[in-house]
């Protein structure tokens, strides 16, 4: 099931604390801080995915966005014990795009791979004849269940503790601005992949 957060335990609980001095007063303001914080979170996560900026687009090779998206979770990886390969990002492989925003996708896919247990992380891209390219992005993490595939791109849910559910719903958008398309193609025991495709 994906959060649900709603202001009226606040409320509540503000109330029986201005009237009851029985009640531990000290565990309910860490209560109503804890919720607070989760509100604020959830508003913020919120404008994140409302306030997606047009995308600045211009020609730029896969290659370049997927290996700054990497430089810049380098220390993650390592220290999560993570190997990166990257295959077939040609120079020459050039999508129509917002490098920032299509980086941000693979930081999130990135994130999650290192989130799943993931030991290794394979990011390859090949060119159709028609002009079209596909990026895949596969790790050797936990599969997601085929009941939570389902429900992935949704945004608010979540199946981590703490997370935000809004990684892979922004990543669609994004996808969607640039009329290309991210899904999930497999994830089973042996690899969890997804496809981008552009054009």
């Amino acid at each position: 099931m994906g959060k649900k957060i709603t202001t009226t335990p606040i409320a509540a609980l503000s109330e029986a604390l201005a009237q009851d001095d029985s009640l531990d007063k000290k565990a309910g303001l860490e209560t109503i801080a804890a919720s607070s914080n989760s509100l604020i979170n959830f508003v913020n996560s919120y404008r994140s995915l409302s306030k997606i900026s047009k995308p600045a687009k211009r020609p730029v090779p896969i290659a370049g966005i997927v290996e700054k998206a990497v430089s810049l979770n380098l220390k993650y990886l390592e220290d999560s014990g993570v190997k990166c390969t990257l295959k077939g990002l040609y120079n020459d492989i050039m999508i129509y795009a917002d490098e920032g925003q299509i980086s941000q996708i693979f930081i999130n896919l990135i994130k999650n791979a290192v989130q799943a247990q993931s030991k290794n992380i394979e990011i390859s891209a090949e060119a159709a004849p028609s002009g079209g390219v596909s990026v895949f992005v596969s790790d050797d993490g936990l599969p997601v269940s085929h009941e939570n595939s389902e429900q992935i791109f949704v945004p608010f849910y979540t199946t981590k503790s703490g997370g935000s559910g809004i990684g892979l719903s922004l990543s669609r958008q994004i996808m969607r601005l640039h009329n290309g398309t991210i899904d999930l193609l497999q994830s089973d025991n042996e690899k969890t992949t997804f496809v981008l495709r552009f054009g």
